[in-house]
């Protein structure tokens, strides 16, 4: 994962909502820097960093978008009985604080959550790499 400060927000899985965030960020001057997307039935996940990160967090919100910094991250989990609890014990024996966690939805035998976390550093040790989007 990149040190750079990164944007999460959450949305629903819908038509024009890529349309609506990039017109928000345009209107600020904000310039998109890099931008992925991950949908899991009808919710979803966009991550990008910016040119401006406090704007750009500021100006998605005012718009009604739920969108956090850098110490969220996103991560898909096969959607079994057991998967979220192994991660928790991860996360709680890497001594993270997970202080919001959203599930996303579910798609394709995956589940995609969203997490808010205290340590990222301890998060990306104790997790996966391919647990982290």
């Amino acid at each position: 994962m990149s040190e750079t400060e990164r944007i999460v927000i959450i949305v629903e899985n819908q038509v024009g909502v890529l349309a609506d965030i990039t017109g928000v960020l345009a209107g600020a001057g904000i310039n998109i820097e890099s931008m992925d997307t991950e949908v899991a039935g009808q919710r979803g996940a966009i991550i990008m960093t910016v040119n401006e990160t406090d704007h750009a967090l500021s100006m998605l919100n005012q718009a009604g978008y739920k969108a956090v910094g850098e110490d969220t991250v996103v991560i898909r989990l096969k959607d079994e009985p057991g998967s979220l609890a192994r991660v928790a014990d991860r996360l709680k024996q890497a001594e993270v604080n997970i202080q919001n966690l959203h599930i996303l939805g579910r798609q394709d035998g995956y589940s995609l959550i969203a997490l808010t976390i205290s340590d990222r550093a301890a998060t990306e040790t104790a997790l996966k790499e391919e647990e982290i989007l």
